[in-house]
């Protein structure tokens, strides 16, 4: 997050747009708006992969749910909270 907060920060004083603390603003959300897509894809593509794990039966899908169980849960709350 940091790095696309950055750029779009450096951005903008290369272009002399930023004058005052609206135009920090927007540069913050500008940035933050580029972050949104690639984490919004990891996480998806991560709960793809857990979900059908936290699904399954058959040998061993006992053990297997309690590890993909806790795991959801933190990538869920890392994306709302990294977000």
């Amino acid at each position: 997050m940091l790095i696309y907060l950055d750029q779009a920060y450096d951005d903008r004083v290369a272009r002399g747009e930023m004058n005052n603390f609206t135009d920090l603003i927007a540069a913050v959300k500008e940035g933050a708006v580029q972050r949104i897509r690639p984490k919004m894809m990891t996480t998806v593509a991560i709960l793809f992969g857990l979900l059908p794990i936290l699904w399954s039966t058959g040998s061993g899908s006992e053990m297997m749910k309690r590890i993909a169980a806790p795991m959801i849960g933190g990538v869920v709350t890392s994306a709302l909270l990294g977000l």
